[in-house]
């Protein structure tokens, strides 16, 4: 992960040496910000303890509390410091309001986001591993622990999540057939939809990464 900088000019957060015209300030080194990103991630999606903190319905937690549970665990994270991690999140899956912060998606504890509506991507796609195939297959996609079936708008992006696993490989999904099926699906970040449940009838194809 790349190091975190602040430019002189503008004050904004960057990953670039240079901004605005002017050399930029180290603000976090990367294996830091790669710490950071993950605690950030489970106590926003998995478990607010860890970090001492309370999420409410809608998933937002306090910057500065985070901050607290943040020097507690032993790492540098500022409220603002955090707040530029999740801003230079690529994957999207942070968003900021305020002076709060929640997770976009991937939660496993129950919190109510209301997200747009995706109606007209024709082609999602799922990324897993070879020998889930078989269940893909005969029973679809399901959430397993998460509260929703994650899907990406492009192959590229559901086989950085499938590399993550032994034999990665990447499902082809109609995203039409979902919709049909009764499941809606909703736009989460720019390249990540999320539904209840992918219908095996919906899976087109697979292949490998």
């Amino acid at each position: 992960m790349r190091d975190i900088r602040r430019c002189p000019v503008c004050g904004a957060y960057v990953e670039v040496e240079v901004h605005c015209g002017a050399p930029t300030a180290a603000v976090l080194d990367g294996a830091t910000r790669l710490k950071i990103s993950k605690l950030l991630s489970l106590a926003l999606r998995h478990s607010p303890r860890v970090l001492g903190i309370e999420l409410d319905g809608e998933g937002w937690a306090d910057l500065n509390a985070l901050a607290e549970g943040m020097r507690r665990a032993g790492l540098p994270a500022s409220p603002q410091v955090l707040k530029a991690v999740a801003q230079l999140d690529d994957k999207g899956r942070f968003e900021i309001r305020g002076g709060r912060v929640r997770a976009r998606y991937g939660h496993t504890i129950k919190v109510h986001i209301r997200y747009e509506v995706d109606s007209d991507t024709p082609l999602l796609y799922h990324g897993t591993a070879i020998h889930v195939l078989p269940s893909i297959l005969s029973q679809g996609i399901l959430p397993m622990r998460r509260l929703y079936v994650h899907l990406a708008v492009d192959v590229e992006t559901a086989c950085l999540n499938a590399r993550r696993r032994q034999n990665p490989a990447v499902v082809e999904v109609d995203a039409d057939c979902v919709r049909k099926s009764g499941n809606p699906i909703y736009k989460a970040a720019e390249k990540i939809r999320l539904t209840p449940h992918v219908p095996p009838t919906c899976v087109r194809r697979w292949t490998t990464c």
